[in-house]
């Protein structure tokens, strides 16, 4: 593959393509080009100070001592300041100044901690707090600034010859390139007076830049000054920068060269170049969306750290949705919350993600999709949800469609996990439930299990108390309760609390339980209470067996009485010859004999026992 202006195989075609790809750099000016920053760029001149600054870094050159034989003699120092202040803060600072010459961050921040303090001159805190700035910024871990080291990026410090370098490194570090532009040359004009591990961890940045900036003759200096670098000039970021140039100077094939070069490596400038390759065949119809939701869904778990982390499942996330894949892209926007709940992505992950899941449930319930699918979105959706109090909801309503569906096991178990959920959530401060909604949950457990006839696992449930706020709720929770105690043959317990304030369910079992113990005139109580309650609406099986417990208790009064107060009875077949054997009236003129009066009756039993009785009823 041959590119135009380019010599493969050798350093001076990577200039080249700086020079040719990009458009801005059509013109050229005469010169060589420098292979070093020293050569390309004078030392820094100072200012005059118009404010107490802290000393320039660097300002003459560092005598290079090997790296074990420096670090003693440091350490001797440090030793030999013992508790004076002054001579104890100067050693700390120069060992801090020798670990940022090797561009170790972290070791240097940590013996700064120790200069500070009252006492400690103004001359040593300064010089303290600059190698804190410029430590801080070139700091892999990304820590927060301290106070006082991000005090030198004031206004008020502008003539401190070091700040130029430094703001336009915190600007980067903040993402914010188009801020640096007018600084940018000035502050790879201070970076050749500091040390080449310190120039070789932020070259790539500025010199990213510089191509962002279109600042095309300060990036070809920065890459040349890469030569100097045989990690740099071999790396991933070299090559991925290169495929940026290419990019902009509209050589798709050029570009897509030189981020395969970079993208096998391990660091964020190879995820870059992946995440490059992915954009550039999108951008000229090379993938698919669903190759490159593919290729994006490998990069998320490759590289899941930082904000590049979080963008790629975001990118990943409109890929999903491009392909009409929503279950997928809200667990991606799951993994967002999970993996980077602090973050931009975050916070527009959770909005988007309710509209989702909103929409994904609603279709579930309405059975727009399969049961079976319903339920494997809910399974990949879940885990990434569940304290939140509106992804209960939806989960309840998921738990309710399968109730109706017959799935009662199902539906015990989900509403349970809610509620498990909802109640951890709300211990940990990280979730409010509605009012009463966990006492709802418990109640649609219990009829759950009582539809799917689990009465033991029903029986545990209920031998915690719940004393529901609302009316309706607490009915519902006293009819389950009933119809448990039913089912387990402890009828005995229906005779409790509550008395004619029960709900009908209950009522109405106490009735039964009365009857087919055969206690007649308590159970024409229990059903007259139940008249009481729904008076003509009473049902014909319980009228039928108050009917036959009246009779049953020899009080024909009331028994003609519950006949004439159920019209439906009058449909039965036979009810004439019953109506007659029930109310007919004793002879005016003599007392029954006592085989009258008993033929009678039996006369009516036997008509009554065609009635359907309590083996019949349900």
């Amino acid at each position: 593959m041959a590119y135009p202006c380019a010599l493969r195989g050798s350093f001076a075609a990577a200039v080249a393509l700086l020079l040719c790809a990009a458009p801005a750099l059509a013109e050229r000016e005469a010169g060589v080009v420098a292979s070093t920053l020293e050569d390309r760029f004078s030392p820094a001149l100072l200012s005059p100070l118009e404010v107490i600054n802290p000393p320039p870094l660097y300002l003459e050159r560092r005598e290079i001592l090997p790296f074990l034989e420096e670090r003693r003699t440091l350490m001797r120092k440090l030793r030999d300041a013992g508790d004076h202040k002054p001579a104890q803060a100067r050693a700390l600072t120069d060992l801090a100044e020798f670990y940022f010459a090797h561009g170790l961050a972290s070791e240097g921040l940590s013996v700064l901690g120790g200069v500070q303090g009252p006492g400690l001159p103004l001359a040593h805190e300064l010089r303290a707090s600059a190698f804190e700035l410029a430590l801080g910024l070139i700091d892999p871990l990304d820590r927060p600034l301290t106070e006082r080291a991000r005090s030198l990026l004031e206004p008020g410090h502008g003539e401190w010859a070091d700040q130029p370098l430094f703001l336009v490194l915190n600007h980067l570090r903040e993402g914010r390139c188009e801020e640096t532009g007018a600084l940018l040359d000035a502050a790879v004009t201070r970076l050749a007076r500091f040390s080449k591990p310190v120039q070789e961890r932020v070259l790539p940045g500025l010199l990213e830049c510089a191509i962002e900036t279109r600042q095309w003759r300060l990036a070809r200096d920065l890459a040349a000054a890469f030569e100097a670098y045989p990690s740099l000039k071999r790396g991933s970021a070299y090559h991925f920068l290169l495929g940026r140039v290419a990019e902009a100077g509209d050589a798709p094939l050029a570009a897509f060269d030189s981020y395969v070069q970079a993208q096998g490596e391990s660091d964020l400038w190879a995820h870059r170049a992946r995440r490059a390759l992915v954009d550039l065949g999108l951008e000229h119809d090379a993938l698919a969306p669903e190759e490159a939701v593919e290729l994006l869904a490998q990069e998320a778990e490759m590289w899941r750290g930082g904000e590049e982390g979080a963008q790629t499942l975001r990118d990943l996330a409109s890929l999903q949705l491009i392909a009409e894949d929503a279950a997928s892209a809200v667990e991606t926007y799951g993994r967002i919350i999970v993996r980077h709940p602090e973050s931009p992505e975050a916070l527009e992950a959770r909005q988007k993600a309710r509209v989702l899941i909103d929409e994904l449930y609603r279709k579930g319930a309405s059975r727009e999709i399969s049961l079976g699918r319903y339920m494997a979105n809910h399974e990949r959706i879940a885990p990434f949800f569940r304290f939140n109090a509106d992804f209960a909801e939806a989960a309840e309503l998921l738990a309710d469609t399968f109730l109706k569906a017959g799935a009662t096991t199902m539906a015990a178990r989900e509403y349970a996990t809610i509620h498990d959920y909802l109640t951890a959530g709300q211990d940990l401060g990280i979730s409010e439930p509605g009012e009463g909604h966990l006492d709802r949950l418990k109640v649609k457990e219990a009829e759950a299990l009582a539809a799917g006839g689990q009465w033991e696992t029903l029986g545990a449930l209920l031998a915690q108390p719940l004393a529901p706020a609302d009316a309706a709720l607490r009915e519902r929770y006293d009819m389950v309760s009933a119809r448990y105690l039913e089912q387990a043959g402890r009828v005995s317990e229906l005779f409790g609390a509550n008395g004619d304030a029960a709900p009908e369910q209950v009522l109405r079992l106490r009735a039964q339980a009365r009857f087919d113990e055969g206690d007649w005139p308590e159970a024409v109580a229990a059903y007259g209470r139940l008249h009481d309650r729904l008076g003509d609406e009473m049902p014909l099986p319980d009228s039928i067996r108050y009917l036959l417990a009246a009779h049953r208790s020899d009080d024909m009064a009331q028994t003609a009485d519950i006949a004439r107060a159920f019209p439906a009875l009058t449909e039965l077949p036979a009810w004439e010859d019953i109506q007659r054997s029930l109310t007919q009236a004793a002879p005016d003129l003599l007392p029954l004999r006592e085989e009258t009066a008993r033929a009678r009756i039996d006369g009516a039993t036997e008509m009554l026992e065609t009635l359907p009785g309590s083996e019949q009823l349900n």
